[in-house]
């Protein structure tokens, strides 16, 4: 869905309103103060979380973010607060960095939390956004979408429920009666409600939801409020594991992930790998390309893409790295193939209205000005994208795990063996891990241990001495790619092929000098006898989705009508895998996802795509093909 930034005008009263759809952000008698009367007095907030693991809040519609900055302020304020606070707020029409500053200038009390908050502020770009303050203390989901198809996809279970979207008469859709009954599906046992709407239809459609709803006196001249608890039994959520430890079979980028993520959660982690050290295989590249792949239909590929392109700049830029030589986000060009390519990617920018500072198009002129050199095409240009070295990523998203992380390197997992309480990893006779959970995020290896259909695909890049093309300055893509000098070379590539010879080709160095001279107008003359080269083996999928979730049980009965979340899971088994060309991109989010699963977070992913990456899917599949012969 193309997102419509929202846009603010401001009456008499200084209040601000919304052009669009006729109403205000928040009542005349104070917005701050409406955000505490309403919404966390009618939620028993601060009182609700008191030494509480984690608390959930949901809401719909964050406007301004004013009930956020005053849960915030209230959570930091309360000495018995909860260990880690999830936020998590549906928008359609999200405000621009700008917008939000003006307005939030009128509470000088939330400055710092203001402007923190604006400091992460996401492009408006469909899909889930997520923002950490307090050391990941306080994590803010924001989904930017409608309402009603956005809680139709979400998975988490809310203690609090903030229902603040425009009146019922100027937008109906947020307040529906369809909307509300999802709510049964999205609320723990007990969640408290609360709105400042009285209107009879939407107490009816909580009542049917499950909610017991009570009438309070209203906040300013608004005479009432409503307040509601959850109160209709359901089957409790899955509870935090006391046994939070993990060991991963694989040290690239989504191993090193995936560490990172966990040990931030308080795990204690065992990361395992065959190699000497982390990042020697498919990730052990110089320096790989970071973009998003769109796609016109936006199909989960495109969506998956776009949300990890996002999150994994974001990452790497917070991380404590000279950016020189580990990354640089400084853009990157995609050139279209032909007239009917550039085409195409036209169609996707006009379908999804992409902000300029997401994707844009660029003329040939224009993309051989940022590139430093004349390029061969027109194309799409990505200003928040580039490049990054996975090994140089890796090490530092490793070196943040600390003490809680233990290194078996040069030890290849050859055997698991289940345990009444968990799993033991073996490496022949030597054991190697006793742990809870098993996350197997090698590369094609992991079908070793599990039913996976992983091809091993053989890449081969080439190394441009240094001063080859010295006027490079950001990466350009094609039908392969050229990226700027990283510690000393440059990188070209890659070949693209199914035989296992792990030794370099001169043929497939002949290749990428030739897919050289289809990236650039002007290539340098370079001999293949003089270039080095680095050879390396991806792991691809059917569909060319990874694989993030739960592993299968071995034999488990799977019919056609089987729902994929029916499907038995082998206990504390999972994988993160099948990442191919684009590992760099879709393991560090992946990973972030696959972590707060495991530990019984809200969801950070939509259903459909989490059922788009689900390691059972192609085991439905065949048992669906099984019945139509």
């Amino acid at each position: 869905m193309p997102i419509v930034p929202g846009d603010i005008a401001f009456g008499e009263n200084g209040v601000p309103a919304s052009p669009a759809y006729g109403d205000i952000y928040h009542s005349a008698d104070g917005g701050l103060q409406q955000a505490k009367s309403v919404f966390l007095q009618g939620c028993a907030l601060p009182q609700a979380w008191q030494d509480a693991e984690r608390f959930v809040i949901l809401e719909t519609g964050f406007g301004l973010g004013l009930n956020f900055l005053a849960t915030w302020q209230a959570w930091r304020e309360h000495p018995g607060r909860c260990a880690r606070l999830h936020f998590i707020s549906v928008e359609k029409h999200p405000l621009s960095q700008e917008t939000l500053a003006r307005c939030h200038a009128a509470w000088p009390e939330l400055t710092p939390l203001a402007e923190s908050l604006r400091s992460q502020w996401p492009l408006p770009v469909a899909g889930y956004h997520r923002l950490c303050f307090d050391d990941g203390r306080v994590q803010l989901t924001l989904i930017f979408d409608d309402a009603d198809a956005a809680l139709k996809q979400l998975e988490a279970k809310a203690d609090a429920i903030y229902l603040d979207g425009f009146s019922p008469a100027k937008n109906p859709d947020i307040w529906s009666p369809a909307l509300l009954a999802q709510l049964r599906q999205l609320s723990s046992p007990g969640a408290r409600l609360a709105t400042w709407c009285v209107a009879g239809k939407v107490r009816q459609a909580l009542q049917a939801a499950g909610f017991e709803v009570e009438r309070k006196p209203g906040f300013g001249h608004k005479k009432e409020r409503l307040e509601a608890r959850f109160a209709q039994s359901s089957a409790p959520g899955p509870q935090p594991s006391l046994a939070n430890t993990a060991a991963i079979v694989g040290a690239g980028i989504a191993g090193s992930s995936l560490a990172r993520a966990l040990c931030e959660r308080g795990w204690q982690v065992t990361l395992i790998e065959r190699h000497p050290a982390p990042a020697m295989g498919a990730s052990g590249n110089p320096a790989g390309v970071v973009r998003p792949q769109l796609a016109l239909d936006d199909s989960f590929n495109g969506r998956l893409s776009r949300q990890c392109f996002l999150h994994t700049v974001k990452l790497v830029s917070a991380l404590r790295l000279a950016p020189h030589a580990s990354h640089g986000f400084n853009g990157v060009l995609q050139l279209a193939r032909d007239e009917e390519n550039a085409a195409h990617m036209q169609a996707m920018l006009a379908a999804h209205r992409y902000p300029a500072e997401f994707a844009r198009w660029v003329s040939k002129e224009e993309a051989g000005a940022l590139a430093g050199v004349a390029v061969a095409a027109a194309g799409l240009y990505f200003p928040r994208g580039g490049w990054m070295s996975g090994p140089r990523v890796c090490a530092a998203l490793l070196e943040h795990c600390g003490a809680a992380l233990s290194r078996r390197f040069a030890h290849a997992a050859t055997r698991l063996e289940r345990t009444a309480d968990g799993w033991c990893v073996w490496s022949e006779d030597t054991l190697l891990a006793e742990t809870a959970h098993v996350i197997l995020a090698g590369a094609h290896e992991a079908a070793a241990f599990a039913n996976l259909p992983l091809t091993p695909v053989r890449g081969q890049i080439t190394a441009l001495p240094d001063g080859s093309l010295p006027g490079l300055k950001i990466p350009v893509t094609r039908e392969g790619y050229v990226l700027p000098a990283a510690h000393g070379i440059g990188n070209l590539g890659a070949s693209f092929g199914f035989e296992d010879d792990p030794l370099p080709r001169a043929a497939d160095q002949a290749a990428n000098l030739a897919r050289l001279a289809r990236l650039l107008q002007l290539p340098p003359a370079l001999e293949v006898s003089s270039l080095d080269a680095r050879v390396s083996f991806r792991a691809a999928t059917p569909d060319r989705l990874p694989f993030a979730g739960a592993i299968a049980q071995a034999g488990a009965d799977i019919r056609p009508e089987t729902p994929l979340a029916g499907i038995r899971r082998q206990p504390g088994l999972q994988a993160l895998t099948g990442l191919g060309a684009r590992g760099l991109v879709w393991a560090p989010f992946l990973a972030e996802a696959l972590a707060a699963r495991l530990d019984h977070e809200p969801w950070q992913l939509p259903r459909d795509l989490w059922q788009a990456v689900d390691p059972a899917r192609f085991l439905l599949r065949e048992a669906r093909r099984e019945r139509k012969r």
